[in-house]
């Protein structure tokens, strides 16, 4: 089907059958610069319509167009209206200009009948909202994933002097082709509003996420840290702010009369946070922007992966270690066999074996990790995420687990990660807090019911 964008056509008579050129009931061309149709409206906003819809000069590849609505002071004053569109075209070229894998790709921006349009790349997808919805709460692990994933491309795009304005899961995609997270909605409408003359103000953002700053007119890369924490809290709770029968907000995870979140009170029974990430997300919350943190890089100085700890226990052959190197006792009596250093991405490993054998541990420690990265071509971002795991190629994986295993007397390795793992009561891909508590404490990763930073790490 193709769809008629003309406000003014009545909503049931909107749909016409694929190759129209003008629509069936009001007559409007269909095909915006004679190349891209609306096949079906994705979302209505304050700032405009969102549509799925085809490029014709492009293989009939797929795409969004953005119908951007004005904001009504702006069209009744001609001059107001004018500079409008000028900031328009200012802020989509800033966006064209914004060219990174996590931000959909500005295919286009034009002006036509009087309206404006923004044509982008389509992201095949599930929001983060509806990943919610269908899988529960998200975890620890999940939640460091999703600020290691997007803490890089908000200090990529602050950097260019781009404030997002809109952060929420409903704007955060998993890309279904390699699992990234893709931040949609860059404002361009919001952004021309917040600079265009006004004398009403415009208030920018969605309810519930917007920092007090925003909601007062005034945006800085802190405003996106903020929603991007409260993001966090409620994806880790469940909890999302809703209108009653008046159409007034509530929001249950917030306390306005104490002026705190009350996201702790709120996690599902038996989700468990660290300290330290608990700390993280109050100080991204926090109402004053002199109370935050500044910067996207400032934030990322703090957030660690969650495996990180461990403590050697008295008297014991335990040594502090990450990653492959777990001390443990031999879990298989199997003999030791020379090996090929094999890998299925053509990745040289003899640097890690010669640090193995000299029983290195934490340099063998962090030649593991660049290895691993540079397995699945992650090097720049710097972690590898579940997907990542679960794609890793398992001819590199046995080779890692292998020479850990052989120069360690089966001390230290994948494997014996994986035995431990499965008598603390763990199953292979499930994650279970408890398990992973008990796990830690076991291989002394925890102490004190804390989990201990890598940089804490002793190796003996």
């Amino acid at each position: 089907m193709t769809y008629c964008l003309n406000l003014d056509c009545p909503r049931d008579k909107r749909q016409n059958p694929p190759g129209t050129k003008y629509c069936l009931n009001c007559g409007s061309k269909l095909l915006l610069k004679d190349l891209y149709a609306a096949t079906e409206p994705l979302r209505d906003g304050g700032f405009g319509r969102t549509f799925r819809a085809v490029n014709h000069g492009k293989f009939e590849e797929l795409c969004v167009i953005k119908q951007l609505s004005p904001p009504q002071e702006f069209q009744r004053k001609p001059a107001h209206f004018k500079k409008y569109v000028r900031l328009f075209e200012q802020e989509a070229r800033r966006l064209y200009e914004l060219k990174h894998p996590q931000i959909p790709q500005l295919i286009s921006y034009f002006e036509e009948d009087g309206r404006l349009y923004l044509v982008q790349e389509f992201i095949d997808g599930n929001n983060l909202k509806d990943e919610l919805e269908k899988y529960g709460g998200y975890s620890e692990v999940k939640i460091r994933e999703l600020l290691l994933d997007l803490l890089p491309l908000l200090n990529f795009v602050h950097d260019r002097n781009v404030i997002h304005r809109d952060i929420k899961p409903e704007n955060v995609i998993r890309r279904n082709r390699d699992r990234k997270l893709v931040l949609i909605d860059f404002g361009v409408s919001k952004q021309v509003v917040a600079e265009a003359p006004t004398k009403t103000g415009t208030k920018l953002g969605t309810p519930g996420y917007a920092a007090l700053e925003q909601r007062h007119g005034r945006a800085v890369p802190a405003s996106d840290l903020y929603s991007l924490g409260v993001t966090c809290i409620r994806l880790l709770t469940s909890v999302m702010p809703y209108l009653d029968i008046y159409g007034d907000i509530h929001d249950d995870l917030y306390d306005p009369l104490e002026g705190r979140w009350l996201w702790r009170e709120a996690l599902p029974k038996g989700t468990k946070i660290s300290q330290d990430l608990g700390q993280i997300l109050d100080k991204l919350i926090q109402e004053y922007v002199k109370d935050r943190y500044k910067s996207a890089v400032e934030v990322l100085e703090f957030v660690k992966p969650a495996v990180v700890v461990i403590s050697p226990a008295p008297n014991s052959q335990q040594v502090t270690v990450l990653s492959p190197s777990i001390p443990t006792q031999p879990v298989t009596q199997t003999p030791l066999v020379s090996m090929n250093l094999e890998s299925e991405k053509g990745i040289d490993y003899s640097q890690l074996e010669r640090l193995l054998a000299a029983k290195n541990w934490r340099g063998a420690d962090e030649e593991t990790s660049v290895k691993m990265l540079e397995v699945m071509e992650q090097v720049s971002r710097g972690y590898l995420s579940e997907e990542d795991i679960r794609r890793f190629p398992a001819k590199d994986l046995q080779t890692i687990d292998q020479l850990w295993v052989k120069n360690s007397h089966r001390r230290f390795g994948f494997s014996v990660q994986k035995g431990l793992w499965v008598k603390s009561g763990g199953k292979a891909s499930v994650y279970d807090a408890t398990v992973w508590e008990k796990f830690g404490d076991r291989v002394g990763w925890r102490v004190n019911d804390q989990w201990v930073y890598y940089l804490s790490l002793i190796h003996i």
